[in-house]
């Protein structure tokens, strides 16, 4: 239980850390200040944050259901798959369809 608590403390920094930067790239790109760079860390932050988000959501479900005396490994496996799969898309998304203007 120690470990989920401090997961989820570290995913919860790591979502405001990167929130923050994601969304002040973007507000910067919305006002033409540093384009270029904005641009790069709009477009490098957006999976850490919804991944960071992700991680942070599925760590609180686990703390509300969990019972000292039941195990949870299918809880975790689901977790874990829901996440690595959320991933892989987001990287097909990001990384495989084409931009369009």
């Amino acid at each position: 239980m120690k470990t989920i608590q401090n997961i989820k403390k570290v995913a919860l920094l790591f979502f405001i850390v990167t929130g923050i930067l994601h969304l002040g790239s973007t507000a910067m790109i919305m006002n033409n200040v540093l384009l270029k760079e904005a641009f790069i860390v709009n477009r490098v932050m957006d999976i850490p944050f919804i991944i960071t988000g992700i991680i942070y959501g599925f760590a609180s479900v686990r703390l509300t259901v969990e019972k000292p005396e039941d195990s949870h490994k299918t809880m975790n496996i689901v977790f874990i798959s829901i996440t690595v799969l959320m991933l892989a898309g987001l990287l097909f998304i990001n990384l495989l369809l084409p931009t369009l203007k």
